[in-house]
């Protein structure tokens, strides 16, 4: 027969073991390798609405990611494809000049223990932006990153068309000063009475 002793001891561990392992901190959902898709994977977009593209290629040069290379693979490739179509550059796609390569640096803690140890990790970075860039079509678009000699982030993107607009035929207007229902309807019982 199992105590009671042995079964709050066992619930013990149990809440420990999962604190400890929720000590690490989550990486972005946009970078979930050490490539970087900004929009991220399954972002919505209206046909010809303007937004911005930012690739990151990470580099990080300690902690449990680092992979010996401290410089960022600076000839990443980026390509888009709509569904059924073949993958073109993202230059040659938005019909644009290739963006400058930016380099930077960032530093985070892994985890707790590195926090409160004060030891960062680094990380290197080369970034390119494409600016002020537009689907036109409606459909289903893979963005691929390509980096580091075969490693891939790719995100999937989903343009809708722009409904047909219709005319306004009602419209309803709400004004309110701020009190609950229950507040109006105590204060006008409470004014019913005084006139009785």
């Amino acid at each position: 027969m199992v105590s009671i002793k042995s079964l709050s001891l066992a619930a013990i561990a149990l809440s420990w073991a999962s604190t400890v392992g929720a000590q690490t901190f989550q990486r972005l959902g946009t970078c979930p390798t050490l490539g970087c898709v900004f929009p991220p994977d399954q972002t919505d977009f209206l046909a010809g609405q303007y937004f911005d593209i930012r690739l990151e290629v990470h580099a990080p040069v300690n902690g449990s990611e680092a992979t010996g290379k401290p410089i960022p693979d600076s000839n990443f490739t980026f390509t888009i494809t709509k569904q059924g179509r073949r993958p073109q550059s993202a230059a040659t796609f938005f019909n644009v000049a290739e963006p400058a390569l930016e380099r930077w640096n960032f530093t985070w803690y892994e985890d707790l223990f590195a926090r409160d140890a004060k030891t960062p990790s680094l990380v290197n970075v080369a970034s390119k932006i494409y600016r002020r860039v537009a689907l036109y079509e409606a459909g289903q678009y893979t963005a691929t990153l390509s980096y580091n000699n075969g490693q891939k982030t790719t995100a999937s993107w989903l343009v809708r068309d722009l409904a047909t607009v219709q005319k306004t035929k009602n419209i309803v207007l709400f004004i309110g000063d701020g009190y609950v229902y229950q507040i109006e309807v105590g204060s006008s019982n409470q004014a019913n009475l005084g006139q009785e």
